[in-house]
């Protein structure tokens, strides 16, 4: 039995510990403890190694408990990453920004959807948000603001050295097939130097992920972790104070929504309504339970080494039909053949099944009629006696109550991903690496709405089926090699890789059975496939030029052959690390200090068939197809480019690390430009060519950023410590131009591009101003009568979607066997249109609208006036602003005014918090154990919104991972997670 500690006497967690010239071994727990058993005490030697230490071979002599002081290595600022191609390099010789993640920081706080949401403010330029609270939803990822103006702007992802397909959707994403216990380390690529050697896919950063592996001479270690997670909702703000009803006549009328109706809860206060009650709708919503369990062995020989997990997760959500399950196989292997040839292979099985509902302002929508339902209506029963679905408002939308049980969708996948890696050394300091992989996705979908709504009387069912399989090889052939103070690594490789898939697709209306979902139970049906392929290769290079462990240049080189693209392009980096504390005396004060500087150029790949005009059912005219059994086909209106190329961004970054007070003060510091040229736009082309749009490159974007990180120890001592991280970032962006007409582009979500505007704005109708930017109230008389004015001229400005900046601040303290973390995430700025707000405040329901005045008559700040068609002006006809109808304001001009609509996306949260206890070490051994923490840990406890933000919350895009992430439409609540977690290892 022993101990290891550093210097300042703090336990080293996952040390190895060997017994010399044997296959012995193990590592220590998260006390530095460790227990091994040796053939022979009086004569053995361990062998301890940790990284950043140096590593110490320590004779037992015949004692039975020992405790070992590893001391920090000279070397140990020198730590090893994992950079593009999962080549391990030194940090110190990189001329550009790596971020890296601990795998236990991805899966210590349960994250139901996918491990990126862990990933939440813990890199410094990373912005990370939500298609939906549903389990299993997909998560928007971009790193520096994006450089595509209407592609994907998604990282590229990489499993164990393998791009894995994140098939990141709205309502499913392969981002879930991968098991956050499984992971070793989480590496960000950030800028286009970091990146280059991915070439054509490096454009928006890549994230590489390393799963667990086994460790040579170790001794089996079993690890069992069991959690219980908790979901309550946040329930959105709604107006609670006013009944179902309208203004008639002066007065409030009350309607019960029974023996009158309507669709508005303009009435009386509830108050005021004798028998009216208020009916809570959120008592619909349950807790959300989550069970994972997870098993895992590892272990090792001489010549093996192994890592096997197996985990199961299953939520019931918030609401009855809510589900998501997700089971994980990973088997990593390695083997050393001989001194010089070891062979690995990775393999994930995973499966996924979701069940959730639709979040859209549909009237079959499920939160579109929980929230427009007037605060005094009961939705039980969901039947009349008659047996007739009740509604409040006499039809159309389908009640809340009846949607839960009758309208959905599903979806599940199946994946699997091997990975094969030969590693060979040729000779003294040249190697050879053969990377392998192979991924297949086998996804299904189905959506359903029975019979009996009002939205769809007859009901409908859709299913999909899609397959996909990618292959990919990459070899390299490496030198390494050091001339006196001079270091040299150069390395040249090859890749090719094959996409494949095809899908079938049913839509079929009409059920003839109630509740029944199948292709076989619909009166009328439409169908149709596809398939397709892409295919590339490419030539790469890396050169590394070192001298005295201080000043590092490192050039590389990727040409890229594409088959949706004609011509073969050119990618080139060049980045400089300058160590400058190695020219200056060894001091306390400064540990470490570093220059960085880099530029590169990377690519953003055209889609398959990008250039070709494909062929579609002929159709119009009058015709009816398929004639005389018949089908016809015809080229489609889309002109062919045969020269278009992928988007480009270059990018030059300069960077500053700085290590001080022996490493308990850190900073790490980036500012970068990026400009992307070549954009691919659909452009508009006159009818009299034959084709009316066509595939181009035109239009750019640029991006200056800036990304600080900080980490510090403000207090460490023998049984006490206190570990701080900071991270913040601003990235500003400019549209530079959008082709020949610079005419706005829609990026989705009420996202627009806009020459010399931030990418992306809300571009839409706004309210009318005179030159002061005041307000024009209408002076026509009759009900507009003060009533703000639209400005029809045209569309508007009315904010910006990205945040003026993100930053987050986590805390973590240890005593002794205790731990407590707790981080914080802040966005500031940013604005985002809310569809909720639109038809809320048509029906009366908006939380803002409690405060609506008794006499139904409001007065708006502004001036009275009107615009002059025949001068083109504003004309102002009075400066006191006169009274209008409250209600009327809200079903007229502002149903047609996006402004009104704009809501500040601003927030703070608790992201996270852990509080840990690792049980005493002599208690856990003697239950033949060798270590055992139970941890309660909480995600999104408490957060805080901009006081004009009524809504869900503003990190909710509910168009999902598109650009414009600026829309809001009755997407379900947001929930606050609390979990409990056993593990266990022995």
């Amino acid at each position: 039995m022993g101990k290891i500690i550093d210097n300042n006497g703090m336990p080293l967690l996952g040390a190895t510990v060997v017994e010399k010239g044997t296959s012995n071994g193990t590592q220590s727990d998260m006390d530095g403890n460790f227990t091994l058993q040796i053939t022979n005490p009086q004569n053995a030697i361990l062998v301890i190694s940790y990284v950043g230490f140096s590593t110490q071979e320590v004779p037992i002599n015949g004692k039975k408990t020992i405790e070992i002081t590893l001391e920090e290595d000279s070397e140990a600022l020198s730590e090893v990453v994992v950079t593009a191609l999962g080549i391990k390099s030194e940090k110190r010789a990189l001329g550009y920004a790596t971020a890296e993640v601990d795998g236990g920081n991805l899966s210590s706080v349960k994250a139901t959807n996918n491990f990126v949401n862990a990933l939440s403010g813990k890199v410094a330029g990373v912005q990370i948000s939500s298609a939906s609270s549903q389990p299993g939803s997909g998560a928007r990822i971009v790193i520096r603001g994006g450089s595509s103006i209407t592609g994907n702007n998604q990282p590229l992802l990489v499993v164990n050295g393998v791009p894995f397909d994140a098939a990141n959707g709205s309502s499913s994403s392969g981002l879930a097939d991968i098991d956050p216990n499984s992971i070793e380390s989480l590496s960000v690529l950030k800028g286009a130097a970091a990146s280059a050697l991915y070439g054509s896919e490096a454009a928006n950063g890549v994230i590489l992920v390393t799963t667990k592996s086994g460790t040579f001479n170790m001794k089996p270690v079993i690890s069992l972790s069991s959690s219980i997670s908790f979901d309550d909702i946040y329930e959105i703000p709604l107006q609670d104070k006013w009944s179902q009803g309208y203004w008639q006549n002066d007065d409030w009328v009350y309607v019960d929504g029974n023996s009158s109706f309507t669709s508005t809860s303009f009435g009386p206060r509830i108050s005021d309504v004798p028998g009216a009650q208020l009916y809570d709708r959120w008592d619909i919503f349950e807790t959300g339970i989550t069970n994972e369990n997870s098993l895992s062995i590892t272990g090792g020989g001489e010549k093996a080494s192994y890592y096997i997990s197996y985990s199961n997760l299953n939520n019931n959500g918030i609401l009855s039909p809510l589900e998501f399950r997700r089971n994980a196989i990973n088997a990593n292997t390695s083997f050393k053949f001989t001194p010089k040839l070891t062979v690995s292979s990775n393999i994930l099985y995973t499966t996924q099944k979701n069940e959730r509902l639709f979040e859209d302002s549909s009237n079959s929508s499920f939160m579109n009629t929980l929230m427009a339902t007037p605060n005094t209506w009961n939705p039980y029963p969901i039947y009349d006696e008659d047996g007739s679905l009740r509604s409040y408002r006499g039809g159309s939308r389908d009640p809340y109550t009846w949607v839960l049980d009758n309208v959905g969708a599903t979806n599940e996948r199946d994946r699997f991903a091997g990975t094969f890696i030969i590693e060979y050394e040729i000779l003294d300091h040249l190697k050879f690496r053969s990377v392998t992989g192979i991924s297949t996705t086998s996804a299904y979908s189905n959506s359903f709405y029975n019979l009996g709504g009002y939205a769809s009387v007859q009901g409908s069912y859709s299913s999909s089926e899609r397959f996909s399989r990618d292959i990919e090889s990459t070899e390299t052939i490496t030198y390494d090699n050091d001339f006196g103070d001079f270091e040299v690594n150069v390395m040249l490789g090859h890749n090719i890789q094959e996409n494949k898939w095809r899908g079938n697709y049913f839509n079929g209306n009409g059920l003839i059975l109630p509740g029944i979902y199948n292709s076989t139970n619909v009166s009328g049906y439409s169908a149709y496939d596809d398939r397709g392929m892409f295919r590339s290769y490419s030539f790469f290079g890396q050169a590394m030029l070192g001298y005295k462990k201080m000043l590092y240049y490192t050039v590389t080189g990727r040409n890229d052959w594409a088959s949706s693209l004609a011509d073969s392009f050119f990618y080139p980096s060049h980045s400089l690390g300058l160590v400058f504390t190695e020219l200056l005396p060894k001091n306390d004060i400064l540990n470490f200090g570093k220059f960085r500087a880099s530029y590169a150029k990377v690519g953003s790949p055209a889609n398959a068939y990008a250039r070709n005009n494909p062929l579609v059912s002929a159709g119009g005219d009058g015709v009816m197809w398929p004639f005389n059994g018949q089908r016809s086909y015809l080229s489609s209106s889309r002109i062919p480019n045969n020269n278009l190329t992928n988007e480009f961004k270059s990018e030059v970054e300069l960077g500053l690390e700085l290590r001080l007070l022996k490493s308990r003060l850190n900073f790490d510091i980036s500012y970068y430009h990026n400009w992307s040229e070549n954009q691919i736009l659909s452009e508009q082309f006159l009818a009299s060519t034959g084709y009316t749009y066509g595939t181009v490159n035109i239009g750019g974007i640029t991006h200056k950023g800036l990304e600080v990180g900080i980490n510090a120890v403000p207090i460490q001592t023998k049984f006490f410590n206190w570990d701080l991280s900071l991270n913040w970032s601003k990235d500003n962006s400019n549209v530079d131009r959008l082709g020949s007409n610079n005419e706005p582009i829609s990026v989705g979500s009420y996202g627009y591009a806009i020459v010399d505007q931030p990418y992306p704005v809300i571009y839409g109708l706004g309210f009318l101003r005179d030159d002061e930017g005041r307000l024009v109230l209408d002076d026509t008389p009759g009900l507009s009568y003060g009533r703000p004015l639209a400005d029809n001229s045209g569309n508007q400005i009315l904010g910006q979607t990205a945040p003026e900046w993100i930053g987050s601040l986590r805390n973590t303290l240890s005593y002794k066997n205790l731990s407590l973390m707790f981080q914080f995430d802040v966005s500031k700025g940013g604005n985002l249109y809310s569809l909720n707000d639109h038809y809320l405040t048509y029906y009366g329901m908006a939380a803002h609208q409690n405060n609506r005045p008794d006499d139904n008559m409001t007065t708006f700040d502004g001036v009275m006036g009107h615009y002059d068609s025949a001068i083109g002006e504003v004309v102002v006809t009075s400066e006191t602003p006169q009274p209008t109808r409250y209600d009327l304001y809200y079903q007229t001009v502002a149903q047609s005014v996006l402004e009104d609509n704009i809501m500040p996306k601003d927030y703070i949260k608790l992201r996270e918090v852990q509080l840990a206890y690792n049980l005493p070490n002599k208690l856990v051994a003697s239950a033949g154990l060798q270590d055992v923490q139970i941890a309660f840990s909480g995600r999104n406890l408490w957060r805080s919104f901009h006081d004009d933000f009524e809504g869900p919350d503003p990190e909710i895009n509910t168009d999902g991972i598109t650009n414009g992430n600026g829309y809001l439409s009755y997407s379900l609540p947001t929930t606050k997670t609390y979990s409990i977690t056993l593990t266990a290892k022995f």
